[in-house]
């Protein structure tokens, strides 16, 4: 298993989407590493949901990189997401739930405040 260098959100999505040169950069980087980038599927769906037209080309890019993993929600994680889910919503449940999987990967989010309710406060996020 390739090693994971990031992990996005719904919200790292959209800022992509919109063109963000910085997060471009995190991917290429990580795809340079020989690292993967971890997108959960309720993240990317929910990207979907909100991004504009000029956007889509660019969710449908970035979910066919060799390099970025799309993660379903397996049954397994349902209790834990779903209990996460009560504060932080289900995408964003899904997205920490994945993060804290992959011990101190940096997680890229507008919503530090929310993630460090379940996650540790040290935990190296990328503020969007």
């Amino acid at each position: 298993m390739t090693e994971v260098s990031l992990i996005l959100d719904a919200d790292a999505l959209l800022a992509y989407a919109r063109g963000s040169e910085r997060i471009g950069t995190l991917i290429a980087e990580s795809a340079d590493d020989g690292k993967s980038v971890l997108i959960p599927a309720t993240s990317l769906a929910d990207a979907y949901r909100r991004v504009d037209s000029d956007g889509l080309r660019y969710l449908d890019i970035i979910s066919t990189l060799s390099w970025v993993d799309i993660v379903p929600l397996d049954r397994e994680l349902c209790p834990f997401v779903g209990g996460w889910a009560r504060k932080l919503g289900l995408e964003l449940a899904h997205a920490a739930i994945e993060a804290s999987s992959h011990p101190m990967t940096p997680f890229l989010t507008s919503r530090r405040e929310l993630v460090t309710e379940h996650l540790a406060k040290e935990w190296p996020i990328i503020d969007l």
